[in-house]
Order: C-alpha cells, then structure tokens, then sequence
C-alpha cells in the first residue's frame, strides 16, 4: 500500500512537471499597442452667421515641422462633438513677407506659396492629408491653411488658420534641401526641386528601408512628385568614405530602397539621378553651378 501511494505521488508529480513546462512554452501574448491620442496642433471657428464650426488640425505630436508631417483634419459643432464630413479640402500656404532692404523684413506680404502636400482623403471616419513643409515659420514669412468642408449638404470654409512649422528635430531624416535642373529652352531660371528622407524616422543598425521624397516646383501653387527616375544613393560615413551603394525605385509616390548602416553615428547619403532613358541629370545652384544633393542623417 505504501509502495502504490509512493507511484501515485511520483506520477502526479511528473504530471504536474510536464504540465507547467507545456504551459511554459506557449508563447507570451503580444501587446498590442495603444493609438496614440492625435494632438491639436492648431484650430480656428468659421464666421457662418447660421452654424459656427470649429476646424481643428491635429496629429500625434501635436507640432508640424520642416520635413514630412501626417496630418488629420476635424470639426466640431458648438457643443464640442465632431460632426461626420461630406467632403473636405486643405491647402497649405505660406505668405513671404517683403525684405526691408537691411537685412530685416516689414509685414507686407510680397509673394504665397504652397508645399508638396496630399489631397485630404477619408479613412474610416479621419480625414488625412500628409504635407512636407519647405520652410520654418520665422521673420520672413508665416504659414496658414485654407479649408473646406460639407455637412448635411451645405459647403463651408475656413479662409485662414494659422499654423507654425518649427525645426526639424530629428537628425534621423535630416534636412529639407533643393536644386535646380536646366534645360535648354526651359525656364532660365532652372526648374526647382525639392527633395527630403521620409523614413527611416528611427534608423537601426543593419539594413533599413529608405524612403526618399523628390517634388517639382511648377508653381508656387503646385509642387507634383517627380516621377520615373533611378535614384542612385552612395552611403558615406563622417569621414566621406563610401560605404556602400544602393538604388531607389519610384513606388507609391516615393523613390524606396534598403540601406544599410554598420553602427549608430552620422552619414552622408550622397544622390546620383538619372531619366527614364538612362541619362544621367546635373542638378545646380541658382547661378547654373553644379552641386552635389544629399542627405545628412545621424542617429
């Protein structure tokens, strides 16, 4: 008897073993993480006599920057609910102020311009619109928007709310830069071009998918992404050796590749183009001299 409940001890012992040691390998359930609440980056009321509206621009950080930003757009009636929107526009401008002739502007507006920005489209119930801002708020001009909106079939807009682009303060992405490319018989001035990183916002040791964003001038109203070329990217550490090499292709608006970086610290992401044909194309300065277009990120 006592030799049966030392069996019958044991094997409920070994069952117990076997048992934690299953449930021990079930992977651990993944967290799934918490949307971070969008922040108010700026907001103004419509002047409708009849329903006064308050638009609001929002986004995670609650700050718009030099650089890519993602945006979403909002309205709320006077009670504080937001209301469902029919459709909606949004367009950014900035007003350039005159130069006073000392260095120095006055607060006369000389010239506005837009950004490379998307038109707002509806996720679910959001409305988004993503905008790369060329140009901090300071001395020389300010930014501001104008909107457009429908609820219950009435169209309504918002002629001004002011916004402020602050610096860039992630080295990941680097700097907002631009040149020019002439052609013969073109504008003698050069057509402008914009370019900037768009990720990796938080670069890792290793490979890295590049996402870098290349925009026209065609007016001061209209800044079209620059499709159709090869982007070739040579990778340089602060020393200006070359690393390594890679090539972007134009997908979804973008021009995406890998890059790989060998350790955590500065790099020079130097840009080659080239046409559809193969050619390769010099950018320039604003006097016709040839420059050298790149990136310099730090992580």
């Amino acid at each position: 008897m006592k030799k049966f409940k030392y069996i019958l001890v044991v094997a409920m012992a070994v069952a117990t073993l076997f048992s934690c040691k299953k449930d021990d390998d079930k992977p651990a359930p993944v967290p799934v993480p918490t949307p971070e609440a969008p922040k108010t980056v700026a907001e103004a009321k419509t002047d409708d006599k009849e329903k006064a509206y308050t638009v609001r621009l929002q986004n995670t950080t609650g700050t718009f920057v030099m650089g890519y930003n993602d945006l979403t757009l909002s309205v709320l009636d006077a009670s504080g609910k937001e209301v469902a929107l029919e459709a909606a526009t949004f367009t950014p401008w900035m007003n350039m102020f005159k130069g006073d002739g000392k260095g120095g502007f006055i607060k006369e507006v000389d010239f506005t311009h837009t950004c490379p920005h998307t038109a707002l489209a509806k996720e679910g119930n959001v409305w988004k619109s993503q905008a790369l801002f060329q140009m901090v708020t300071g001395p020389s001009g300010v930014w501001f928007g104008t909107i457009t909106f429908k609820v219950a079939g009435k169209d309504y807009e918002l002629k001004r709310l002011d916004f402020e682009v602050k610096p860039q303060t992630n080295k990941a992405l680097g700097k907002v830069h631009n040149f020019r490319v002439f052609t013969e018989g073109g504008n003698p001035k050069g057509q402008k071009h914009i370019y900037a990183v768009i990720a990796p916002e938080h670069p890792k040791v290793g490979e890295n998918d590049l996402v870098l964003g290349i925009w026209k001038m065609q007016s001061k109203e209209n800044f079209p992404e620059v499709e159709g070329l090869t982007v070739g990217v040579a990778v340089k550490d602060a020393t200006g050796k070359e690393l390594s090499t890679t090539t972007l292709s134009y997908k979804d608006k973008f021009y995406r590749g890998k890059v790989t970086y060998p350790k955590a610290g500065a790099y020079t992401l130097s840009y080659t183009l080239k046409d559809a044909q193969g050619k390769e194309i010099q950018p320039q300065g604003n006097e016709k001299e040839n420059v050298v277009i790149a990136t310099t990120i730090e992580f």
